[in-house]
């Protein structure tokens, strides 16, 4: 049939005007799978939060160069269906006095979508000779700790934790005391009482060594004690030592050292009365 002369098809719309609506079309369809995947990943950032790191039993030791090592292990899940990538923590430990005692790293690793994974955690920091020593009080240690992540490939965590952990010394509340110097048996000595507390979740096992030294001149006297404390228990120990003739160490000090299994770590100085 042949078209009718009043009949006018419709007229196709500009180039441009076709490509604006096409884009929009994509526009929706590009917001809609956003909103879709920001979705998802809020659901399975969600799973991972709910499936928190787990940290280790703790190991604490004297260590060889006059420090501390603690070694434990954190356990981290990924039950989402998206990796959890460059995931690191950090450490920041200060003792009471708000010394630093170590800043340290763990990481970076990878935990696929799916997997855990277990992390090594090995902190060493230094114990010192002095009044707030590690070896002699027990304390509260600050500890700040920060993680950082990146996860579903494009999202960056990050997270930060403050807290104080108890510190138990393993020479707790350490006294050396020196006596009156006596006529034993036709020689002089002193009697030397080494007392202290071992707190700490090791045992001490070894030798203190010391000198008593008066306010000037030579060393009056020496000696040694060699124990074996549990954890948790006290210790007491009084010897008579042999004294220099006519040496006083009144108003002096008393030096000591602490020998272990590869270790060797100066304890702080006591004053003589």
């Amino acid at each position: 049939m042949a078209a009718s002369p009043l009949y006018r098809p419709p007229a196709r719309p500009p180039g441009l005007y076709r490509a604006a609506r096409a884009f929009r079309r994509a526009s929706a369809i590009a917001l809609v799978l956003i909103i879709v995947f920001v979705a998802f990943v809020a659901y399975s950032a969600y799973q991972v939060a709910q499936s928190r790191p787990h940290v280790g039993t703790a190991t604490t030791t004297l260590e060889p160069n006059d420090t501390v090592g603690l070694q434990t292990t954190l356990s981290l899940s990924d039950p989402s269906y998206l990796p959890i990538q460059q995931f690191s923590l950090s450490f920041r430990i200060s003792n009471v006095s708000g010394g630093l005692l170590v800043a340290s790293s763990v990481g970076p690793a990878t935990v696929a979508a799916g997997t855990s994974t277990v992390l090594p955690v090995d902190i060493y920091f230094p114990v010192s000779a002095q009044q707030d020593s590690l070896l002699i009080h027990n304390q509260y240690l600050d500890w700040d700790v920060w993680g950082n992540a990146t996860y579903g490939y494009l999202f960056s965590l990050s997270l930060g934790v403050q807290t104080q952990k108890t510190w138990g010394a393993p020479f707790n509340n350490l006294s050396i005391t020196v006596g009156t110097p006596a006529m034993v048996g036709g020689v002089w000595t002193v009697p030397v009482t080494l007392s202290f507390t071992d707190s700490a979740s090791f045992a001490d096992i070894g030798s203190v060594n010391f000198q008593v030294l008066p306010p000037s001149g030579p060393s009056c006297a020496s000696g040694s004690f060699t124990f074996n404390v549990p954890s948790g228990q006290p210790y007491d120990d009084t010897q008579n030592v042999g004294i220099t003739a006519g040496c006083n160490p009144a108003g002096g000090t008393v030096d000591s050292q602490y020998i272990g299994s590869g270790i060797d770590v100066a304890l702080p100085p006591e004053s003589i009365p």
